[in-house]
């Protein structure tokens, strides 16, 4: 085996053993202030906020105003099952729990847009971090009221 083939057999095997986690990859904590619609639902809220904490990634800083697409909802106080890329799930998030919820964790590219794959470690007591999570303002039940009885 060649030097040159030695060098590239070891870079695949590290690249496959390499977390996930890439240099565009951010985990943030929120503190949302305001929530604007789309003219229809459903669409794409648009959440204005502050960082208050950076759980991973160099773009954003506590402090910073941010403003996150959030797929949104109107009626629905449970979460719905929407596609996001082709190689990813989201969910649409009721407009009423947005505008209610005043903290979230956020997994989002350098550009601000939602990464909605599991990140694969946990932060803090909400777990792993995918896409856009309220963390308090209302409960966002599994299945609606009425599919319950």
């Amino acid at each position: 085996m060649t030097f040159r083939n030695i060098v590239l057999a070891s870079a695949f095997f590290l690249s496959a053993t390499v977390p996930a986690w890439s240099a565009g990859d951010n985990v943030v904590l929120i503190a949302a202030s305001k929530v604007d619609l789309p003219s229809k639902l459903p669409g794409l809220c648009r959440v204005k906020g502050t960082v208050s904490q950076v759980w991973e990634g160099k773009t954003f800083h506590a402090g910073q105003t941010l403003t996150i697409k959030v797929p949104c909802s109107g009626g629905n106080s449970y979460m719905t099952p929407a596609n996001a890329r082709p190689d990813q799930s989201a969910f649409f998030v009721s407009v009423d729990v947005l505008r209610k919820s005043k903290q979230a964790l956020a997994r989002i590219d350098d550009a601000g847009n939602l990464i909605w794959h599991s990140s694969g470690r946990t932060y803090g007591p909400w777990g792993v971090a995918d896409g856009y999570r309220v963390l308090d303002g209302a409960l966002l039940p599994a299945v609606p009221e009425r599919a319950k009885s």
